[in-house]
């Protein structure tokens, strides 16, 4: 289907399109079985997109700008975040009210597709509505987390959510976060992770065996790593399947009839 067409299977079915941007292929799992790679997309049965875009503001612009040409109605931010806020833990979802930009601009999401996509949610899974924090770069320590949560008072930080936001109040379009925490206040990234992590969210194998081999006292810290990493992908899981077709997109206004011209 070339650039700028109606998306074919939400065109037949006439349904709304939407638009959702992940980081990362490991967090695209929650959504899609097929494998995915880095500034892929992908179509999905009800007629949404999937864009997987590599970490940060610039590739995430990218992603929804490529979506938005697709047609799509809404975007989503989908995927994982850190946690700010201390009484946040690995896997608690943030459905944020609004995203504020590095710049200190705040973008709001859409108020009644939030709420229709909380009335969805089984009971068990708590949720929260405060602001979510845009950063250029990876917010790796527990320093770092205390004195971005003191400066903006923001519950979590992503890379890509303000970026995505920015796009679609561009081209008016609702807007969306789903983000579950994958590692909490208290936490720092391994030393192993930070060393192979590339600017795309890439981990080096090699690289992160490497390190290890060096340091293995940072197995522990690994684990409980990928303890949380599960943790936030069961609940970004559990979020699409409660979701229904559409993530509660709400009903949009009927076009008004065309005015018939004066006999």
């Amino acid at each position: 289907m070339g650039n700028g067409a109606i998306p074919e299977r939400a065109a037949r079915l006439n349904v709304p399109s939407i638009g959702i941007v992940v980081a990362l292929p490991a967090e695209a799992r929650s959504l899609v079985r097929r494998k995915m790679d880095f500034a892929t997309h992908v179509e999905l049965a009800e007629g949404h997109w999937l864009y997987v875009s590599g970490a940060g503001p610039e590739r995430a612009t990218e992603a929804a700008l490529a979506l938005i040409e697709r047609r799509v109605e809404g975007l989503i931010s989908w995927g994982c975040a850190a946690a700010l806020a201390d009484h946040l833990r690995p896997g608690h979802l943030i459905l944020a009210e609004q995203v504020r930009g590095a710049d200190d601009e705040f973008h709001a999401t859409d108020q009644a597709w939030r709420r229709r996509l909380a009335e969805r949610l089984p009971r068990h899974l708590a949720h929260h509505e405060g602001p979510l924090q845009e950063s250029s770069g990876f917010v790796a320590t527990h320093g770092e987390k205390r004195s971005l949560h003191r400066a903006t008072g923001s519950l979590a930080v992503d890379m890509e959510s303000a970026a995505i936001a920015r796009a679609a109040r561009a081209n008016g379009l609702p807007f969306l976060t789903v983000r579950a925490i994958a590692d909490d206040a208290a936490m720092s990234l391994p030393g192993a992770v930070l060393n192979a992590l590339n600017p795309r969210g890439d981990v080096r194998l090699g690289v992160l065996l490497a390190h290890i081999a060096r340091h293995p006292r940072e197995i522990p810290e690994l684990m409980v790593l990928g303890r949380a990493f599960g943790a936030a992908m069961r609940t970004l899981g559990a979020v699409r399947e409660a979701a229904g077709p559409h993530f509660g997109f709400p009903p949009q206004p009927e076009p008004a009839p065309p005015r018939q011209p004066h006999e």
